[in-house]
């Protein structure tokens, strides 16, 4: 029986665009399957609103589709984040960065995957946690409810109605959960 290989982030970043969808865990390459049209829908809901509020805000900005993160090292996690606000003080304006981050962002929003489990995505959001990441939204298209896991808190069920904001994160944004849902 051979042992398993590992590989690093910087080996990873060099591969990971001929590879499709995919993410580094722990130093093992996980393909994942495309975005289907509705976490695709969602993101970019999530992306236009967090964009908006980025640039009238002035205080970061937003990345989306599957930005890369270099969460743990030593084996390596690289995550994919659907949607991040980063602002301006972790990371400043006009810095030019070549690859993965290894900043962590303020905010990440994940989309579940129809077949994604619970289990698996609470993995991540602790991954992200651990990184420096101080609040992750958690988009259940199933329920159209959205999870909220404070980095120092006990998470949160949000529904329909209900507000997403962060105000000593992202001062003055506020979106209704069905926003992220809405055609």
């Amino acid at each position: 029986m051979g042992s398993l290989t590992l590989i690093t982030a910087q080996d990873f970043e060099k591969i990971a665009a001929v590879l499709g969808p995919c993410e580094l865990v722990k130093g093992e390459v996980v393909r994942m399957s495309p975005g289907a049209f509705e976490h695709s829908f969602i993101s970019g809901n999530a992306a236009v609103l967090l964009g908006q509020y980025a640039k009238s805000s002035g205080t970061g900005r937003m990345l989306t589709n599957e930005a890369g993160f270099v969460v743990e090292q030593a084996p390596d996690t690289v995550r994919g984040a659907d949607v991040a606000f980063l602002s301006y003080r972790r990371l400043p304006k006009g810095a030019k960065l070549q690859g993965f981050l290894t900043v962590a962002p303020e905010l990440i929003l994940e989309i579940l995957a129809s077949e994604g489990s619970w289990g698996k995505i609470e993995e991540k959001v602790q991954e992200y946690h651990r990184f420096g990441v101080d609040l992750v939204w958690v988009a259940d298209p199933k329920t159209r409810s959205v999870r909220v896991y404070p980095k120092d808190g006990e998470p949160a069920l949000k529904q329909r109605d209900d507000e997403l904001n962060a105000p000593s994160l992202l001062p003055g944004f506020a979106c209704r959960v069905s926003e992220l849902f809405q055609d």
